[in-house]
């Protein structure tokens, strides 16, 4: 168990620096991937994500601290009950999406200035871009805004 346990905590930590990053706006890709599905959308939260994955790295670190049998018990306990709450709050949560489905500004221009078709071609030539292309739009806003304007007259 304790050699798992780095494995664990790093997988964790860039989990964690991953969601962080979908919340603050400065990784696209998971948003963006999500428009591709058809159908409706999903109720996609990254502030949920990060706080998911915050709360299991403090309880990895916990661990690391004090290390006892009892608290990965107490561990697995709280895990399944977390999940089982999850579902049973979901429906609210998708009931109330100013309140728990909180996403960057630049999503909410996209949804507002597009339609759910323009959307999918729009994910589509994000995948085409190259990796140099996508990580440039993924700092500067204003550049990617730039970028959607521009697909978006191109597919329209």
């Amino acid at each position: 168990m304790s050699t798992l346990l780095p494995v664990f905590m790093f997988a964790v930590t860039v989990l964690f620096l991953r969601a962080c990053l979908v919340t603050l706006g400065y990784y696209k890709e998971p948003i963006l991937s999500a428009f591709q599905q058809y159908g409706d959308e999903v109720g996609f939260s990254p502030l949920f994500e990060s706080f998911a994955w915050g709360a299991v790295l403090a309880y990895l670190l916990f661990i690391v601290l004090v290390p006892s049998s009892f608290l990965i018990l107490i561990g697995v306990f709280c895990f399944v009950m977390f999940v089982m709450l999850y579902w049973r709050i979901r429906d609210s949560v998708l009931r109330h999406p100013h309140i728990f489905l909180r996403f960057p500004s630049w999503y909410r221009e996209i949804v507002d200035h597009t339609t759910r078709e323009e959307r999918r071609k729009l994910s589509y030539m994000w995948l085409a871009l190259p990796l140099r292309t996508r990580l440039l739009y993924n700092a500067q806003h204003e550049e990617f805004r730039k970028w959607v304007e521009l697909v978006v007259l191109s597919v329209s």
